[in-house]
């Protein structure tokens, strides 16, 4: 179904702008996330049950996607039954969204899990990276994750958290550095055990953890 009116979006996006920043919308069909394209909404989350044309539409007009695959491959605790059946047709869609995406070459993709409800299954936050290999390569996921998600913190304007310039190695920039034991881009899976292959985390120019010594 679709949720909330033009008028509603609209003033939502009037005051996230008179702010300094963007709107993002929790929308999954594609009725809804045109409807929130046509009102000012500048990035969609999940979008799970996007068409072609609409995605196209996105493309076209430069919003941003934030999917998610882990959070989909189980039923969180808490969820009914109903709430359950909505999980599966969601999780049944990502295969045709991320195809599209690939198909039409939609660049725009950020990268996150969205795991809700259990601490157990958070841990396992890090196997996102190689579900998303059923679609991308790892150059690509790791772009999703480095320089697209570093794009879309800017996109926050004022109210950026990371004001500076971010995701990207050179003079200047912040300094958030991993030095990981392995090559992701040969086998992305070395990342679900961070403890073991993040050999180095530094954080605005601090070193919390260094094993390189």
């Amino acid at each position: 179904m679709v949720e909330l009116t033009p008028e509603e979006i609209r003033a939502a996006v009037q005051a996230a702008s008179d702010w300094g920043t963007y709107v993002m919308a929790h929308v999954y069909n594609s009725d809804g996330i045109r409807r929130a394209i046509d009102n000012g909404v500048k990035r969609i989350e999940h979008a799970n049950l996007v068409d072609e044309p609409t995605m196209q539409l996105m493309k076209e007009k430069g919003i941003w996607l934030s999917p998610q695959v882990i959070v989909f491959t189980f039923i969180p605790k808490g969820h009914t039954e109903d709430q359950a059946n909505k999980h599966r047709q969601t999780f049944a869609g990502i295969d045709n969204m991320f195809t599209i995406a690939k198909k039409i070459g939609f660049k725009k993709i950020s990268f996150g899990s969205d795991i809700i409800t259990d601490p157990e299954a958070l841990k396992r936050i890090n196997e996102e990276f190689v579900y998303r290999t059923k679609w991308f390569s790892n150059a690509e996921i790791l772009n999703q994750a480095t320089a697209n998600s570093a794009k879309l913190l800017a996109l926050s304007g004022n109210r950026n958290p990371y004001p500076g310039k971010l995701g990207v190695i050179e003079e200047g920039a912040l300094a958030d550095i991993l030095l990981v034991n392995g090559d992701p881009l040969k086998d992305i899976s070395i990342l679900t055990k961070p403890g073991e292959n993040l050999a180095m985390i530094m954080k605005d120019g601090v070193i919390y953890k260094n094993t390189t010594k």
